[in-house]
This record gives structure tokens, sequence and C-alpha cells, in this order.
């Protein structure tokens, strides 16, 4: 009788499925410990940005101002404070962490005012092991920025990144208006952040006859939306589609409460007569009627409602500390840069709806130069104010139902001007001859505004001056 024949298969499948066992345990083991490896990479990316922030605070504090004592390019080694910041707000997340595995370094690019924090560590393994892996190595890069960066030289930044479904005229269709026959040169790029499309009524336009607007050397205008150009002739022509450009001011700080008694408790209206003012917060803002004229003396004019109304025919100086008047014929020589500045500031009272407008009315004479720290009879001096000359609180945010007041300047008065105004939520209007009465408006100005409308017949030319305006900061990370 014949013996069955024995089947070998069975044992030949469990070895299969030993090793079939072990290799699937193996790739779960993997997967696991490389989840491990990704949860630490996320601890050790929010622990850098931490780490990089806390830095960055200190980098407009220290002496020498900066990331590094060597400002470059490429800058030094990071200042013994920055070092420390950076691994002090690391280890807040993560108190482990050693000093090798924090790497402070000052990148290059930043013109010295960034930080850059590296974190690395090894994610433990559980299973790894199994096939010889005994660690996972994580690593991140932080970066960020605290400072002004040189770069493109703005004249001209608008904020209004458009909003279809507000009224007319408020939409940022157009944030940029050049409205009328004005001829317009300017020596800086401008900004639009507007992204209305040009069949919307683009980010940039025009609705007059015969404006032309020029920019020299190497400034361009870039345009986050489209361009509806109408008649107007620009040269060079605007970039269309270009990245938004945060308000290069944000940075500044807040205004703080100016010590003293208010100079007013009521409206200061000026009627007919000459005065001589003193910085300081003004209740219910100043009224200038009937041909008066006052000066202004060093420091911080804080319109507290009701803004700041120049009449018809009525004048406005900035003068020395320890003056009591100029003319016009002699201002300039009257008020150097140095040592005659003011900065207009206007903000609301109990309520938002205090605000008033900041205007200058036909025929008027306004000649002012912007702040200056060193000079301030406020008993504030803050040298991040330095070359503001009027500045509207950014709050309240416009909304479709509540803007704020227009900044006016119009009429055919002289007007000389320097330093940056700086209007975060309020659209702008320069028109008429309020550069100067005949020939050509000659100003070092800088806008940051919502919205900006030129308007009328005259001629503008805006030089532009760095060492004269608001210096421009960022803040936050920037990697």
């Amino acid at each position: 009788m014949r013996q069955p024949r024995r089947d070998d298969s069975s044992g030949q499948i469990l070895v299969l499925f030993t090793l079939a066992l072990v290799a699937l345990l193996a790739m779960l083991g993997l997967l696991f410990d490389g989840g491990n490896a990704l949860a630490l990479r996320r601890q050790l990316q929010n622990a850098g940005d931490a780490g990089a922030l806390a830095a960055a605070n200190l980098i407009q504090g220290t002496t020498p101002r900066g990331c590094s004592a060597t400002e470059g390019p490429p800058p030094g080694a990071p200042q013994t404070a920055i070092v420390n910041a950076a691994r002090a707000g690391a280890r807040a997340s993560l108190p482990w962490l050693a000093d090798s595995d924090i790497a402070v370094t000052c990148p290059d690019g930043w013109s010295n005012y960034a930080v850059q924090v590296d974190l690395a560590a090894n994610a433990r393994t559980l299973f790894g092991r199994v096939v010889g892996i005994t660690g996972l190595r994580a690593a991140t890069t932080s970066q960020a920025l605290n400072g002004q960066i040189a770069g493109i030289r703005y004249s001209i930044v608008t904020l209004d990144p458009s909003n279809s479904g507000w009224p007319q005229g408020r939409r940022g269709c157009p944030s940029f208006l050049i409205s009328g026959g004005p001829t317009i040169v300017l020596e800086g790029s401008i900004a639009v952040d507007s992204a209305c499309s040009a069949a919307n009524g683009g980010a940039l336009s025009t609705n007059g006859n015969s404006a032309s607007l020029t920019l020299t050397g190497d400034a361009l205008i870039r345009l986050v939306g489209g361009y509806a150009p109408g008649p107007l002739t620009i040269t060079p022509a605007p970039l269309t589609g270009q990245s938004y450009v945060k308000d290069p001011l944000l940075g500044v700080p807040p205004m703080p409460a100016i010590p003293g008694a208010p100079r007013s408790a009521s409206r200061l209206t000026v009627n007919g007569t000459t005065a001589v003012l003193e910085p300081g917060v003004y209740v219910g803002g100043i009224e200038l009627k009937s041909s008066a004229r006052i000066f202004l003396r060093p420091g911080i004019y804080v319109m507290k409602g009701g803004g700041m109304k120049v009449g018809a025919q009525a004048e406005v100086y900035s003068i020395v500390g320890t003056a009591s008047s100029t003319t016009s014929a002699t201002w300039a020589t009257d008020c150097p840069t140095a040592t005659c500045g003011v900065l207009l500031y206007n903000t609301y009272d109990a309520t938002p709806s205090d605000m008033g407008q900041v205007q200058v009315g036909a025929g008027a004479v306004m000649k002012l130069r912007p702040y200056q720290a060193n000079v301030d009879r406020t008993g504030v001096a803050i040298s991040d104010f330095n070359n503001l000359l009027l500045w509207q609180n950014r709050d309240p945010i416009p909304t479709s139902s509540a803007p704020q007041p227009v900044v006016e300047l119009s009429g055919g008065g002289s007007v000389d001007l320097s330093g940056t105004v700086y209007a975060p939520s309020a659209k702008v209007m320069i028109g008429g001859g309020s550069g100067g009465s005949g020939g050509a408006t000659d100003v070092t100005l800088q806008f940051v505004t919502w919205d900006l409308e030129l308007s009328g017949s005259s001629s503008f030319i805006f030089r532009y001056r760095t060492e004269k305006f608001a210096k421009p900061t960022d803040y936050g990370l920037i990697k």
C-alpha cells in the first residue's frame, strides 16, 4: 500500500508569513517613529519662531542697533543679548533644548535687522532600532525681522485692498486716482495694494483729459490689481499683478499719552489774529478763520476730536522753540530742519465719530517741517516718530458704512511741506495749487495712506529724500 506524500507547503507559508509580519511591523514602526519626528519638527518650528521673535524684539533697542554689532554686509556674529533672547524664547516652549541645539545668526540681505534661529534635535525611536535606526534628526529654520529694510524707495503707498461691495468712490477702484489735468513727477516708486481689476476701474486710474505722471530714475509703479489709464500718460508703464506691500510704518509705536493738561478744553479758534502755539493736546481741534496766523513750536500737536481746519487766506508755520514769528519769505532760513519740526496727530476724543477733518482751504499758507524728537517740547521725544509730519489715527478702521474723514489739502495758497503723511485708514486729497500759486508744487513728501487723489491742473513734483521721511519698519516672521 502506498504511503501518502507529505505536504511541506504549510511550513513554507509559515516562514513567509513570519517574514512578512516582521517587515510589516518594521514598516509600522518606521511610520510610528517618523510620526514622532514630524511631531518634534512642529515643536521645533514653534519654538524657533518664538525664539526668533523674542530676539527680533530687541533689535531696535540694542547698542549698536541691529542683530550684529558688525553691520556688514554680510552682518557679523549676533550680539550677546540677541543670542540670549533667542535661546530663552525657544526654551520657553522646549525647556530641554541645549545651547548646541540652538544656532543663532544674523542673515544677510535684511540690513542687519533680521535674526535667524536654527534648531535641531533627534527624535526618539522605538521600533526603528529593530532595523538599525537609532535616531531621526529633525531641524528647522526661523527668521524674524524688526527694522527698516533698504530696497525700493516709495513716494506713495496706498493700503486699500479694494472692497467691491462698498459704496461708489470708496471701493478702492481706484485706490490712487488722478483727477483733472495735473502734471506729476515722482522721484520715488508707487505701490498700490488695491486688487481692483482694470474692468472695474483699476487700482490706478484717471478721469482727467490731460494729466501726466512721470517717474524718474529707477522708480516704478507696482499695482496688485489692474490699470485703467484713460488718456493718462505714465512713464514708465505700471506693473500689474504685483505682490502686496505691507504698511511700511506698521511698526511705529502707538501715540503715548501726552503729559500735562490739554492746551485747550474745547475747540481752539483763531479768528483774524496771530497766535503762538505750544505742542500738546487740543480737545476739539484747531480752526483758523479770516486770515488768522499761527506759529507752531516744535513737538506733537494732538487734535483730539475736531481735526484741524485752515481757512482761506490763513497761515500756519512751524518755528524753532525760541522764536515767536517768521514770514513766508524768511521761513526757509528761520526754520532749520534739525531744530524746527512738528507732528500733527489727528484722532478722536470720546468716540470715533468725534474725529474731525484735516483741511487746508483755498489761498491758505502752510509751511511745516516734520517732527524731530531732539527738540520736542511735548515731553515725549520718541525718535521713531522722526520725520512724521501728519498722522491720522488708524482707528477706527474704515467700513462699508463709516469711512474716516478725508485729509484734504487744496486751494491756491503757498505750501512748503516735507516728511511723511501717514493716514493708513483715510483718503488723502491734494488739489488745486496747494503747493504754491503758479508754477510747480515742489515738495518733499511721502504718502502712506488708505487712498490718494491728486487733482486740479497744477504741476506736482514730489522729491524723494530718505533722510526726510519716517523710517519704514517691518516686523514679524519672514521664514
